[in-house]
């Protein structure tokens, strides 16, 4: 957690090591062989205002 001027409260969360499940139906139809495994990271991060005065959700 940190605290930022513009945004109050900041909270980040993360997941390593996530990758999706693919299928064959999506980006892959035409693919021989295994389906390759893609890992990335995801990130969430929540916040106690907008500047804007906007709604207020996760990202």
């Amino acid at each position: 957690m940190a605290e930022a001027r513009l945004f109050g409260k900041a909270v980040a969360q993360t997941w390593d090591r996530s990758h999706p499940r693919l299928t064959l139906r999506a980006a892959w139809p035409g693919h021989d062989g295994p389906l390759p495994v893609i890992e990335g990271t995801v990130v969430r991060l929540v916040v106690e205002k907008l500047p804007s005065g906007g709604l207020n959700r996760p990202v």
